[in-house]
């Protein structure tokens, strides 16, 4: 099936286009950064109003909140919530991070989840079993080894 803006594509200038790919980098780092966030603070069962105002100070400290206003940005994190307690939610939100592997930005991700698990001043045992599930989601993939010839 032929793409049908490939005819726009041809007129961008390379600078224009290298905007477009980082401004959908930015795109999908944020929404990273908010499952993981919505994945830790639905962990312990409630979501309190200091992981909301701590996911926002992350995002602003780490030059993200400019992408979408606080509004858009909690309008988000709570979409993503109502999602988890869907059927597969937390697993589909776990494989999108999986998106991240291995790149540079997957640290920005795990910072934002250590974040809101520490924002009300204490860890809950699910808590801790849902960052390493996002840090295992996000860590670098190796190819599986060949077997040996001996």
């Amino acid at each position: 099936m032929p793409n049908r803006n490939a005819r726009y594509r041809v007129a961008l200038t390379q600078t224009e286009i290298m905007a477009a790919y980082m401004d959908a980098r930015e795109d999908e780092l944020l929404e990273a950064v908010v499952t993981a966030a919505a994945l830790v603070a639905h962990a312990d069962g409630c979501i309190e109003p200091v992981e909301r105002s701590q996911l926002l100070d992350f995002l602003n400290r780490n030059g993200l909140i400019s992408l979408l206003t606080r509004a858009e940005i909690l309008d988000l994190f709570e979409r993503r919530i109502r999602l988890l307690d869907g059927e597969n939610g937390i697993e589909a939100a776990v494989e999108s991070l999986g998106r991240l592997a291995g790149r540079s930005t997957a640290r920005l991700v795990i910072d934002a989840a250590e974040h809101i698990a520490a924002a009300n001043g204490h860890l809950h045992p699910s808590e801790l079993q849902v960052l390493q599930v996002i840090r295992t989601a996000v860590a670098p993939r190796f190819p599986p080894l060949a077997p040996s010839a001996s």
